[in-house]
């Protein structure tokens, strides 16, 4: 399994990891079953620490993705619905971190930004930014 940590990034390593095994969840790249490597392999395989990658898996954990067995690793136990918005002209996008209550609403220990579609009459809706994908028409 490839997992690229970028030091430069300003994303913290753990995010980054945690990142790249959620795309790779949602993209069935690692199915409902699998188990992820131990922290013992990717130390020794990709150079990425224990902590951090302690760090990642729990973050999937708290977003519902992969169940922890404690002294026997971890399993993929979902895999979410890509949600597919049209954005049309006037529509304006943009990220920014989840409040608490987005939190809440949108899947509990969400880690990941939000998008926040403005339409074109004011209207405002807030989306997961793991999951969704923007459609762009004109």
């Amino acid at each position: 399994m490839i997992i690229a940590v970028d030091d430069n990034s300003g994303e913290p390593e753990y995010q980054q990891v945690a990142r790249q095994l959620r795309e790779r969840i949602i993209s069935g790249q690692l199915p409902v079953g699998e188990q992820l490597p131990s922290s013992r392999a990717m130390l020794a395989e990709r150079g990425i620490g224990r902590v951090t990658w302690h760090r990642a898996v729990e973050a999937l954990r708290v977003q519902g993705l992969v169940t922890i067995r404690k002294g026997q690793g971890a399993w993929v136990t979902a895999r979410p619905a890509v949600r597919v918005l049209e954005v049309r002209a006037g529509d304006r996008v943009s990220a920014r971190p989840p409040t608490e209550a987005e939190r809440a609403e949108l899947g509990g220990g969400l880690l990941s930004p939000v998008l926040v579609v403005t339409r074109a009459d004011g209207s405002a809706e807030v989306h997961s930014a793991a999951v969704t994908v923007c459609a762009v028409t004109c």
